[in-house]
């Protein structure tokens, strides 16, 4: 029968080398803020090494690739935002895009697909990181048996 017993009422003792909420928040900001400079200096391949470097950093902790994608998407809508808030026409120009590339003449169309580049921008380089770096238990004891059991079958 499963053990069903009492939880204890004392904390748990935080795992070592989990950052908490604030580091999450700052690493966010930073992200956020280097994807946005850089998108304003026209550098529009920087979401892919976000990517890359929350695929390594993926490795230690599991959250990062979330993170790096909402940084994303959150620092190439910056731009964008201020261009509106300056004046200029950020509207025309996302319907003019739009209606060169075959999409409905709406800016809101514009503005959704640039974001979603960024995010996949970002995913893409996490991504091709966790393909191409091992992971530290890369074949466990259950997988590699598994397979050499599954070699060795007769029946097969």
């Amino acid at each position: 029968m499963a053990d069903q017993g009492v939880v204890s009422a004392e904390p748990r003792p935080a795992a070592r080398g989990v950052p908490g909420p604030l580091a999450w928040a700052a690493a966010f900001v930073v992200l956020t803020a280097l994807v946005a400079a850089t998108a304003e200096a026209g550098a529009w391949f920087v979401p892919f090494i976000v990517g890359v470097a929350a695929g390594v950093a993926s490795l230690r902790w599991r959250r990062m690739v979330v993170l790096a994608v909402f940084a994303a998407v959150a620092g190439w809508a910056i731009p964008m935002w201020l261009l509106a808030l300056r004046g200029l026409p950020a509207g025309a120009t996302a319907r003019a895009i739009a209606s060169l590339a075959g999409l409905p003449p709406y800016a809101a169309v514009t503005i959704v697909a640039t974001l979603l580049l960024a995010a996949l921008q970002a995913l893409a380089g996490a991504w091709l990181t966790r393909a191409l770096l091992p992971r530290r238990g890369s074949l466990n004891d259950r997988g590699s048996k598994a397979a050499i059991s599954a070699i060795d079958d007769p029946r097969s």
